[in-house]
């Protein structure tokens, strides 16, 4: 089985949050900055100790910062990898995740959950033989469970487009095997 690799479909929430945490970092940084030129010059009592109140405000949101960052652009995974019967799942800065495809039961669409508060109508999950749930959020939801159903052919798959394309090419090739069955015959 040659390898087969997928995109993830990218969240805007995700984009959006990392994107207004950078921004309010940097404006905040600046303001830090301009405050503390303007105390270079002019300096009092009451004056410090509210510069150093920022600093410290400044500190705490350049770690709070940098960890949404490491979150966001590292442990989330940028690229899927279909091969020798197990999806590999790519982090830039953290371990890979790995399923074993053979000991895959079901791919599905989004199953609704309490547990989960937005339901991501894009995900594609797999169910193992221990009923533990796998999300795959790819951008060709189709060609991705077309990948993983051919590598399990075991696999029960209910993923509606992928079912939807698949049943019509399956449904067209019966009928043309039978009628050259028919015109053999």
């Amino acid at each position: 089985m040659d390898r087969q690799e997928f995109k993830p479909r990218r969240n805007l929430a995700v984009g959006l949050t990392l994107g207004m945490v950078l921004l309010y970092t940097f404006w905040h940084t600046l303001l830090f900055i301009s405050d503390a030129l303007y105390m270079s010059k002019n300096a009092d009592a009451a004056a410090m100790a509210s510069f150093n109140l920022e600093m410290k405000q400044a500190i705490v949101l350049l770690i709070f910062a940098a960890i949404m960052t490491f979150y966001f652009v590292g442990c989330r995974p940028y690229l899927y990898v279909i091969e020798k019967k197990e999806i590999i799942s790519k982090k830039r800065w953290f371990k890979d995740k790995h399923l074993d495809l053979m000991k895959a039961e079901i791919v599905t669409d989004p199953v609704p959950r309490l547990a989960d508060l937005v339901t991501r109508p894009h995900a594609i999950e797999i169910y193992d033989m221990e009923k533990r749930r796998h999300k795959y959020f790819p951008v060709d939801a189709a060609g991705f469970t077309n990948a993983v159903v051919k590598s399990n052919k075991r696999i029960h798959c209910t993923v509606k487009s992928y079912t939807d394309r698949y049943r019509k090419i399956s449904r067209r090739d019966r009928r043309e095997n039978e009628r050259r069955r028919r015109r053999s015959a």
